[in-house]
């Protein structure tokens, strides 16, 4: 098949995923994750310098929206990584054996699982590495299978660029590194060089990604003095701090969830019995995939529930093996139903996919994302670097107002003579009542205004104060 065939079917995969993204940024609905990318890419867009941006994590979803940094391309970008991961798996399933009526059922019923609709729509950075991962995982098996070389150092590479789009791609890689044995013992391949080659073919799965963590670790020592800075910094979603501080002898009763979330999922323990019954020996490597995501957890890497209950859907389908009977199709497509129903269950407790789900479904915008449009849109009309604020809370107004000129921020060499004396250098100050990490504006001028500014008025949680002599602009 032609590039340009692969490239019209991702587009006609993709074009549901993005009806429903743009159904949800009509009612206002806006994930932190994009808010928080989109203000990022606005920022460097309007300074016209990456650096201002420190060294966010993982950068690449951030440089690709950078190409039009509006709050809605994230969604849009999602979609269509959701749609090429599901032209993928359609294009795999042909391999399985299951009549054409089963394959489309069965596709459906994973598509519609809530986890996996609103990853692809509003989780764009998770969204863009599990596609990555599931394309590097088909030029890996054709490597350790048919000794496909060129397969080998695709795979490899698209491993070390996935860890630019999460950190879990690291430990894929070297799980992927550490199956090489075991694939080609079960593909009886070990005939092709023995010992060296199987060496040769770890390195390869692994070395892009292990250099691309050693090379972001670096830079980051170099310009701030701390290596593991992309690890620790708020903003990033590399450590859960929920569960990152907490003492190793009380993290052995979260495998008690972890355990109930896998006991959840019976298309994929479908597919463990499938392959128990016609391919035994791909049992190991089934299952160490299946444990990635809960040992991230346990050891305080975040790993957020959505992209977990997809990845266990993703491995199902991917794992499925090959010439199955026909009376399999119909069990399978049961099993991908009674997924999708235990799956809302566990996202009962997911606070932004439960509102995502409201939004959609009652049709009404929550007062929040109402009050962020208006005031975003009400403070774009001020003068370049008048508003004094802080993006570790105010990205989400710095993408409502979907651009970035009119805010002083701590990115701004001018960021601290402003704070310390405002009255000199901006005209306004934004500050909230609910700050997201260390939010220095809020901080400072949370109880009141200084000397010189006055109350200008609020909206939902936050405030704005105006100097006297600035026109106002909440009224």
């Amino acid at each position: 098949m032609s590039w340009r065939a692969h490239l019209l079917r991702v587009a006609l995969f993709s074009l549901p995923f993005l009806a429903l993204a743009l159904v949800t940024y009509r009612y206002g609905f806006l994930t932190n994750a994009h808010a928080h990318v989109t203000a990022k890419a606005l920022l460097a867009a309007d300074r016209l310098r990456l650096e201002v941006i420190g060294f966010l994590y993982p950068p690449l979803p951030f440089l690709l929206v950078l190409v039009f940094p509006r709050p809605w391309l994230p969604s849009v970008l999602a979609s269509i990584a959701a749609g090429a991961t599901a032209w993928l798996v359609w294009y795999d399933l042909e391999r399985v054996g299951l009549a054409r009526l089963w394959r489309m059922l069965l596709l459906a019923a994973v598509v519609v699982i809530p986890s996996n609709v609103f990853l692809a729509t509003q989780a764009y950075p998770d969204m863009l590495a599990l596609h990555l991962i599931v394309v590097a995982w088909h030029y890996y098996i054709n490597f350790v299978r048919h000794g496909h070389t060129f397969s080998g150092f695709v795979a490899g590479l698209i491993l070390g660029l996935a860890f630019y789009a999460n950190f879990y791609a690291l430990v894929y890689a070297l799980a992927l590194a550490s199956l090489v044995p075991l694939f080609r013992r079960s593909e009886a391949s070990t005939g092709q060089g023995g010992e060296w080659a199987t060496l040769s073919q770890m390195l390869v799965t692994a070395f892009p990604a292990l250099w691309a963590v050693a090379s972001w670790t670096y830079i980051n020592w170099v310009f701030t003095g701390n290596p593991m800075m992309y690890l620790t910094d708020p903003a990033a979603a590399v450590i859960d701090p929920e569960r990152w501080g907490v003492p190793l002898a009380e993290r052995w009763g979260w495998l008690a969830e972890f355990g109930r979330e896998l006991i959840m999922q019976p298309l994929l323990l479908g597919v463990f019995a499938a392959n128990l019954w016609r391919a035994p020996r791909r049992l190991v490597p089934l299952a160490v995939l299946a444990f990635v995501p809960s040992l991230l957890r346990f050891f305080g890497f975040a790993y957020p529930l959505p992209l977990v209950l997809a990845t266990y859907t993703v491995l199902a389908l991917i794992a499925l093996p090959e010439r199955l009977p026909r009376w399999v199709g119909p069990v399978i497509v049961a099993l991908a139903l009674g997924q999708g129903a235990t799956t809302a269950v566990l996202l009962q407790h997911a606070g932004e996919v439960r509102q995502w789900q409201q939004v959609l479904v009652n049709g009404i915008p929550r007062a929040s994302d109402q009050d962020e449009r208006e005031l975003g849109q009400r403070l774009r009309a001020a003068p370049p670097y008048s508003i004094l604020a802080d993006d570790r809370s105010a990205y989400r107004i710095i993408a409502r107002a979907e651009t970035a000129r009119p805010f002083l921020l701590p990115a701004d060499a001018s960021f601290g003579a402003a704070l310390a004396e405002p009255a000199r250098s901006v005209g306004y100050i934004l500050v909230t009542q609910e700050p997201l990490g260390r939010d220095l504006v809020s901080e400072r001028f949370a109880d009141g205004p200084p000397d010189g500014f006055v109350v200008d008025g609020q909206q939902g949680s936050w405030k704005l104060y105006r100097r006297i002599d600035q026109p106002s602009l909440l009224h």
